[in-house]
């Protein structure tokens, strides 16, 4: 999943030209915590730990509405609907996930 990711968050960077070893590592390391920030923010909605989170999270490479099939797992795990008030608090943490790792790119190749 991080991987697809970093992909994703990178384009503006590879625009303005190739990053450095040093500003790709930094950039990896951004787009993890990006991650580990969603994860946690999505386990405290839920109230279930991190790892659980985790664990429902699909391979983003593969699938393309991730939050639906996160949605889905977690209801199926936890056994009962989550209610539109808590699925629409993890649809915002995702739009904040989305627009964190799209800025990425561009912090990095300025480092």
């Amino acid at each position: 999943m991080l991987i697809g990711c970093l992909a994703a968050a990178l384009p503006a960077a590879h625009a303005q030209g190739a990053l450095t070893p040093a500003q790709s590592a930094w950039a990896k390391a951004e787009s993890r915590n990006v991650e580990d920030r969603f994860v946690a923010e999505v386990a405290a909605i839920v109230g279930v730990p991190a790892a659980r989170v985790r664990e429902a999270m699909p391979d983003e490479r593969r699938i393309t509405a991730t939050v639906a099939r996160l949605l889905a797992a977690l209801e199926q795990d936890l056994g009962e609907p989550l209610g539109e008030a808590r699925k629409a608090a993890i649809h915002a943490a995702d739009e904040r996930r989305k627009r964190e790792l799209a800025a990425i790119g561009a912090r990095a190749a300025q480092r």
